[in-house]
């Protein structure tokens, strides 16, 4: 289901985001492998890669959003939530998810035959 939902970005393919952080190096043991997802159609090489920086930038925009440091934040979206995609992030938006107690968010970074082309966002509930 993800894979379907990534290929499903292809069709947002427009703008980007800059996000560095100011977080101190993480150990070895911290650091996590981020999924990477390789499409092909006819257009062309589709390559999906899970972007850490900017699901924890959305994760924080989010609760800042609510006001609510207890809020629980997925940092993944699992394949059973209600979810949407977009080519911007807004936290009004993914507040606005209809669905379970929990919220979810996750961010690919899109490139098609080796060029970076956009930022794809998930949101969803739980």
């Amino acid at each position: 289901m993800k894979r379907l939902i990534i290929a499903s970005l292809v069709i947002l393919l427009c703008g980007t985001v800059l996000f560095t952080s100011s977080h101190g190096i993480p150990t070895e043991s911290e650091v996590k492998e981020p999924e990477i997802i390789c499409f092909t159609d006819m257009s062309g090489d589709y390559l999906f890669i899970q972007n850490f920086s900017e699901t924890e930038r959305m994760a924080r925009s989010l609760r800042d959003y609510l006001g609510d440091n207890r809020i629980q934040i997925q940092t993944s979206v699992p394949e059973n939530a209600v979810y949407y995609a977009e080519s911007t992030w807004a936290p009004e938006r993914a507040a606005a998810l209809l669905g379970g107690k929990n919220c979810c968010v996750e961010a690919w970074d899109i490139f098609k035959n080796g060029e970076f082309q956009k930022t794809s966002y998930l949101a969803g509930r739980t």
